[in-house]
Formats: C-alpha cells, sequence, structure tokens
C-alpha cells in the first residue's frame, strides 16, 4: 500500500487553484483544504497521510514569528498544557517522511509558479525535519524561478515584497549567481513599483539591498536606494505639505541613512538627518494634546542631542517637561464594566475599541487584566472536577534546575493562583491581538501615543528608550522589543514605589559602603507597593515578570534564559497591555493608608 495518498476531493481542490488565473493568498487554500480533510469519512491510513500533507502545506507560516523549528516555516501559533509543555498549530511533528517526496513532486508538476514555489521551498526547507534527508538544490532552483514568476501573478499585500526576498535569499545561500542577480532585480522592480505607488512596505527592500554585502548589489542600484530614503526624509518633514508630513516615516528612512553614512565618517549628513527629524517632531508636537506632544517632543529632544543642537535640545526639553506638567492637570478616572460574550469575537471588538482613543485604550487595559478573584474561584473549582490534580504537587523545570515548585489547592492557594495565571494569559492571546489589530485599523496610532499614555501619571523622565521599544513593537521585532520594554517597566515600578515613600535602593551584597537598584521582584512584593497597586495589578505583574510560577519574562530575559523563538508577538503584546496598566495604575490601585 503506498504511504501517501491525497484524496480525490483534495486533489481536484489543488488542480482547480492550479488554473487559476486570478491571485489568491496560502489563507485561501489552506481554509478550504483543511474543510476537505475535515469532511473526508474513514479515510485510509494513506489517504490520511496524504489529506495531512496538503493541509500541512499551507497551514504552516511563512516567515513566521514563531520559529521552534528553526526553519523559514513555522507554526501559526503555540499554547501551553497544564505540564507546561508547549504545543504548537500545526505541529511537524509524526508527518511521514514521504511527505517531502510528495511535496517535491507537487512542484515539479503543477503549473501555477506560486504553488510551484510553496511545494519547492517546502521540500527545500523541512527536508532535514521531515524527509530525514540531505536537501535536494533542484528544489530551492524551483522555488526560486517559481517565487519570481508569481510576483506578478500573486501581487497581494506584500507577498510580492515577500517572494522577491525569498528568491533572493534562497539564490544567495546556494550561491548561484545568475539566480541571485535575476532575484536582486526583481526585488529592485518592487521596490520601484512601492516608491512609485507611494504605499509604505519600502524598508522591506531598503533593509534587504541597502547594506547587503552577498547579493552583488551594484553601486548604481545603491545609489538608487540612498537617493530614495533622501527623497522620504524630504517629503516626510515638509511642514508646508500636510497632505505628506510624515514625520515616523521620514525618522524610519533618515535612521536607515544615518547608518549608512555612519560607515563613511558623513558626520555633515548625519546631523543635517538629525536635525530635519527634530524639526519634523517638534512640529508635530505643536498641534497634538499635551499628552501626545510629551511624547513627540521626546524625539525632537533626542534627535537635537545627537546632532549637537545644544539651544534646541534645551527648548524641546523645557517644552516636554510643560506638556507633561499639563497632561498630569487634566488626568480623569474611567470606569465602566463590559461582559463579552467569548463567541463572538466582532461583538468583542466593537465594545473595546471605540472612536475615542482614551476610552479605547482603558478598555483594552482592563479587559486584559487578570482578575485575582476570578482566577482564586478557577482553582477552587479544581478542587471539585479535577481533585487529583488539584493534589499533585508540580515542578517547573527549567534547563538545568528546577525553577519552581508548586503544592497541591489546599496547601499553597499562591502558588497554584500565580501558575493558573499562564493558563489565563494564553488564553487572552487571540483577543488580545485582535484588540490591537482593531486599534490600528480604527485609530491613526503611533508609539508616541502608547508612550505618552503609560506616562499619564509621570512615571517616565525620560521616553527615549520607551519609544524605542514600542517601534520595535510596531514594526514587529519583537526580541528588541522585549530587551527594550521590561526594563522600562521595572523603572516605571521602582517610581512608583520611590513615590510612595519606599526605598529604591538596598547595600550592595559584596562592594562595601556601595548601593544598588532593588529589582521588580521586590518592588511587587513589597506590601505598600502591592497595596497601592491594588490585587488585579499586582498579580498580573508579579506573574507576568517577577515569579518563577508565571511567565516570569523580567526574569527570564534578564538571565539570558529566553531562546530567539520564545520571542514572538504574544509576549510583546502582553508587554505593551502593561503599560497601557502603568498609564491607569492609580485609577486601577487602592490608596496607601497613612
Amino acid at each position: 500500500m503506498p504511504e501517501l495518498i491525497v484524496p480525490a476531493s483534495m486533489e481536484e481542490l489543488i488542480k482547480r487553484y492550479d488554473a487559476k488565473e486570478e491571485p489568491f493568498g496560502e489563507f485561501a487554500i489552506s481554509g478550504e483544504l483543511n474543510a476537505a480533510r475535515m469532511a473526508l469519512i474513514d479515510p485510509t491510513e494513506a489517504e490520511a497521510a496524504g489529506a495531512w500533507a496538503e493541509v500541512l502545506a499551507f497551514a504552516l507560516s511563512a516567515g513566521g514569528h514563531e520559529n521552534p523549528w528553526n526553519s523559514y516555516f513555522g507554526p501559526m501559533g503555540s499554547s501551553t498544557d497544564g505540564d507546561g509543555k508547549t504545543l504548537y498549530f500545526p505541529d511537524i511533528s509524526g508527518t511521514p517522511p514521504a511527505t517531502i517526496d510528495h511535496w517535491a513532486a507537487r512542484a515539479r508538476s503543477l503549473k501555477h509558479p506560486f504553488l510551484r514555489a510553496r511545494y519547492a521551498d517546502l521540500a527545500w526547507e523541512m527536508s532535514g525535519l521531515i524527509g530525514k534527508r540531505r536537501r535536494d538544490v533542484d528544489d530551492a532552483r524551483i522555488a526560486i524561478d517559481a517565487y519570481l514568476d508569481a510576483i506578478q501573478r500573486m501581487a497581494e499585500d506584500h507577498e510580492h515584497v515577500r517572494f522577491a526576498i525569498r528568491a533572493l535569499d534562497l539564490a544567495v545561500l546556494i550561491r548561484d549567481k545568475d539566480r541571485t542577480d535575476r532575484a536582486r532585480a526583481a526585488l529592485m522592480g518592487v521596490h520601484r513599483s512601492l516608491m512609485q505607488n507611494k504605499g509604505g512596505l519600502w524598508w522591506y527592500t531598503v533593509d534587504r539591498l541597502l547594506e547587503d554585502k552577498k547579493a552583488d548589489v551594484t553601486d548604481v542600484e545603491r545609489a538608487e536606494l540612498v537617493s530614495d530614503l533622501e527623497s522620504i526624509v524630504t517629503t516626510g518633514s515638509n511642514t508646508n505639505d500636510p497632505a505628506q508630513f510624515n514625520p515616523h516615516e521620514a525618522q524610519d528612512a533618515a535612521e536607515r541613512l544615518i547608518r549608512y553614512y555612519g560607515r563613511f565618517g558623513e558626520v555633515d549628513d548625519i546631523k543635517r538627518l538629525r536635525k530635519a527629524v527634530g524639526a519634523s517632531f517638534e512640529h508635530f508636537a505643536s498641534n497634538a494634546d499635551p499628552m501626545l506632544a510629551a511624547a513627540l517632543l521626546q524625539t525632537a529632544t533626542d534627535q537635537y542631542r545627537k546632532a549637537g543642537l545644544k539651544e534646541d535640545h534645551d527648548r524641546t526639553r523645557i517644552m516636554m517637561q510643560q506638556k507633561i506638567g499639563a497632561a498630569g492637570e487634566n488626568l480623569q478616572s474611567f470606569e465602566r464594566k463590559i461582559e463579552i460574550p467569548r463567541d463572538d469575537m466582532e461583538k468583542f471588538l466593537d465594545l473595546i475599541v471605540v472612536d475615542d482613543l482614551a476610552t479605547t485604550f482603558v478598555r483594552i487595559a482592563r479587559e486584559f487584566l487578570l482578575s485575582r478573584a476570578e482566577l482564586e474561584q478557577q482553582v477552587r473549582q479544581m478542587l471539585k472536577e479535577a481533585p487529583l490534580m488539584a493534589h499533585i504537587p508540580a515542578t517547573i523545570m527549567a534547563d538545568n534546575h528546577v525553577a519552581a515548585k508548586i503544592g497541591s489547592v489546599e496547601d499553597d492557594p499562591f502558588g497554584r493562583l500565580m501558575h493558573q495565571t499562564n493558563f489565563a494569559f494564553q488564553f487572552a492571546r487571540l483577543w488580545l491581538a485582535q484588540a490591537f489589530r482593531r486599534l490600528f485599523e480604527r485609530h491613526e496610532v503611533a508609539p508616541e501615543h502608547f508612550a505618552g499614555w503609560a506616562n499619564r501619571h509621570g512615571l517616565f523622565d525620560d521616553m527615549g528608550l520607551l519609544l524605542e521599544g514600542l517601534r520595535a513593537w510596531e514594526r514587529e521585532d519583537h526580541v528588541k522589543a522585549a530587551h527594550v520594554l521590561v526594563p522600562q517597566v521595572e523603572y516605571a515600578l521602582r517610581k512608583v514605589a520611590d513615590d510612595l515613600g519606599v526605598p529604591i535602593t538596598k547595600a550592595h551584597p559584596v562592594v562595601s559602603e556601595a548601593s544598588v537598584a532593588i529589582g521588580m521582584g521586590e518592588i511587587l512584593y513589597n506590601e505598600k507597593v502591592a497595596e497601592a497597586l491594588g490585587p488585579d495589578v499586582t498579580l498580573h505583574l508579579q506573574a507576568l515578570y517577577a515569579d518563577p510560577r508565571g511567565m516570569n519574562l523580567r526574569n527570564q530575559i534578564a538571565h539570558g534564559l529566553m531562546e530567539a523563538g520564545q520571542f514572538y508577538w504574544h509576549p510583546a503584546n502582553l508587554i505593551v497591555h502593561s503599560l497601557l496598566m502603568l498609564g491607569l495604575w492609580k485609577e486601577f490601585g487602592v490608596k496607601p493608608k497613612n
């Protein structure tokens, strides 16, 4: 019996897509393939394997953010089970090795360039992981040629950019000079189209080509990229043209030029660019409310300082301090209880993301704040519904040590409560992601909006790093976002402690007569701070950042215990959500007793 047979219904579906002339994406075919697989009645073992091979081919995320297999293709998502084990969706474990041969055959028999590219790239990339065999360079060659053919056929969203970049990456990897030249030329063509249409996404092409040493970028092409970046800075920083004025885009282009000019010591050009960006953000701040203006002026101040423009720096620094004070004078408390049906995402989003941005921030902050009372009830319910699990102690293992031990529900109720937060964080992942997605769709928000909100109570004297982290989050650079923002959260909590009269330094454990700052764990487990923050905020931040029985992000990051694949959109979203919470900490919290 053959190891793999594609059911007839799914074979017909593949043939139909192979004959399509109009563009389609991987999600369209994935949805139909999954539905066809679910509709199978008593498939044979070989048919089940064939159905899975087709579903898996389009369920995997190309260039995704989770990367547990160190490959170009990864899972769409993941979750954690009751034992702390990570589960991936989809998971490649157990996939028959014959799947690789099947994908390779598809790449050679089909006609549509997108399908050929997808199957060939899968056969190339997943050979060792699934097929347990060496890669076949012909798979890479087929993928490159098909990706280049698919650019015009599949120009849906930013897929033409992704196809061109993937073709170039593969060509460089296999050291194919002809294909490298063709892929680079195609990517330059995509870049010119993006510049002509002024639709954004230019950073993908520029970042891939400007400073690349392996793609054989010519001097003429590099000069064109630099010229295009200069035009973006000029247009985006032009305060006399409101229709084209875009300080954020100007800053993004300027940062790339500054890195480029820095290699050649072009000091005057760097100063010119920093001044232009500073002036554009200063102008932007002049028309913004105090909370947003303070965050915008932070960027202007930083740019003037780096450019050596002391008078401009001092002027905008004073303006920023004035705006922070003005924002504090107009603080308001927002109270709204929302009951949300969990099976209705659209209704949920309509309730959370509303026309008023401040109210939206409040609702996102409140909706995804853990409720200590609800979690305690869930732990108590475990005694009734799963008494055996409730009484068995648990051990949380790290790579080379015991990270934490959790007793029974009766003996260690707080440990169980803290462990329960992990399930709450995982349950919230899709809801929070969709809330942020809808927020960006409905409002023209920028990192400055988030920074200004987080600083409503003056927790940040300098918002430079806060903005750096939020910009990284916005562009989905989750590694940088986490490493920059988590220390900023700790800084803000230390400010809370200081305002409450809690000592924020302690004696150095080794160096005599020296002091060190107290850490996040000491802050969050301080009774006075916990009382001021309130039980929900305290538990939420303890679990997210500082307790080994929770997510423990601060300690995991600070001690280098997280792998690259663990930095993806969900932890980053939780960190940004905690910044929204900090903007409301006085409204959430309880006033300390005298």
